[in-house]
């Protein structure tokens, strides 16, 4: 038990690790990772000291065969545990440990399937959530002054509008049809956020359940291979994001913290299930975002009915003397109130590319259990 109680540990530390740290190792994540993996596995993963290792260098790491190295590779993938991803620039197979947030509790939601399992992976995830509420709250200004210091890790991306890639040389506009269309290969998933919440029983008050997570290349391919996802065409992967638009939701390039920044995924984000957006609303870390546009009114044609209040998924709208008026710090640029806009009355400028940076709430402690 003891020797058990040790592995579990080690392994956890590993997968916080990889994280940055950001995750406690705690009961809750050694609980998730019994519920992930069996024991071999667990020992096995904690040959990834560091995240990212080739064939020769995981098998110099162990004592198998190739036979058997290669078997519990495909389980792990298989499982979402690792991804099996080619070199850029070599072609080489590289083999990634997956990060917690997301990662290990991602690849559970990604087929849309609801049971006990997902249910109880739901609560722990859940559990991880008000833990790092906890954590956030209670050092609230190293924090935060810590995560400004950072990079963010996704962009806002307005459907058919131009968009900025953060290089270390400035490249042509693009919009989202050419993202789509720069890429051979598109997988489409189920949105784990809105999984994950509908096996909490809190289903999204948006969009029901269904595959419209887009990834691109490399990562679609693992996440194909490992029926994780499956292929579409780029006209169907247009039609999905033209969907999202109508429906209101946000869409977020996600890519390579590397020069090239990569693109990995493209989601289609709602306020009330969307890993990011709980982290932000339930003090955890600030929303912290890259885009390129601000959203105007032209006060002429503004009614005031208020919808564009409703529709904004940051809150960064509210009516001053019956006009929309926008706080331009929070505004990410999605263009949620342009599209919707019953007058008109609203528009995205360019701003070129800018990051937003907006601190999670203050919670009183008696209320971070309420923060959904």
């Amino acid at each position: 038990m003891k020797m058990s109680k040790q592995l579990w540990n080690k392994t956890a530390k590993v997968f916080a690790a990889a994280q940055g740290g950001f995750i406690p190792v705690n009961d809750t994540l050694i609980t998730i990772l019994q519920t992930l993996m069996t024991e071999d596995q667990a020992k096995f993963l904690q040959v990834f000291r560091k995240r990212a290792l080739n064939y020769d260098q995981i098998k110099a790491k162990t004592e198998l065969d190739d036979k058997t190295l290669k078997k519990i590779l495909m389980e792990l993938m298989d499982s979402g545990l690792i991804m099996g991803i080619p070199s850029r620039s070599t072609g080489i197979m590289v083999y990634y440990l997956v990060t917690i947030l997301p990662g290990l509790l991602e690849y559970p939601f990604m087929k849309g399937e609801k049971g006990e399992k997902q249910k109880k992976l739901a609560k722990l995830m859940d559990n991880i959530f008000d833990d790092l509420s906890q954590i956030t709250q209670s050092n609230y200004d190293f924090i935060i002054k810590q995560a400004k210091d950072s990079n963010p890790i996704d962009r806002v991306v307005p459907v058919e509008k131009e968009v900025d890639i953060p290089q270390d040389v400035v490249l042509p506009f693009e919009d989202v049809k050419n993202i789509i269309e720069k890429h051979d290969v598109i997988s489409v998933s189920y949105c784990y956020c809105r999984n994950w919440k509908k096996n909490l029983n809190d289903p999204c008050k948006i969009e029901p359940l269904k595959q419209n997570c887009l990834q691109f290349g490399r990562y679609a391919k693992n996440n194909i291979d490992h029926n994780f996802a499956k292929p579409i065409s780029k006209e169907q992967a247009m039609e999905i994001l033209k969907e999202a638009e109508d429906k209101g939701l946000v869409h977020k390039a996600i890519h390579m913290q590397d020069p090239n920044l990569e693109e990995l995924a493209l989601c289609n984000c709602c306020n009330c299930c969307c890993q990011f957006f709980q982290l932000y609303r339930r003090g955890i870390i600030p929303f912290h975002t890259l885009t390129s546009y601000l959203a105007h009114v032209d006060e002429n044609k503004c009614s005031g009915c208020g919808t564009c209040v409703e529709k904004c998924p940051i809150e960064a709208i509210e009516l001053v003397d019956s006009l929309s008026v926008t706080n331009m710090d929070k505004c990410i640029g999605c263009g949620i109130c342009a599209h919707h806009c019953p007058e008109n009355a609203r528009n995205l400028e360019r701003t070129g590319l800018r990051t937003v940076f907006i601190p999670p709430p203050k919670i009183a402690e008696h209320d971070l259990k309420l923060i959904q």
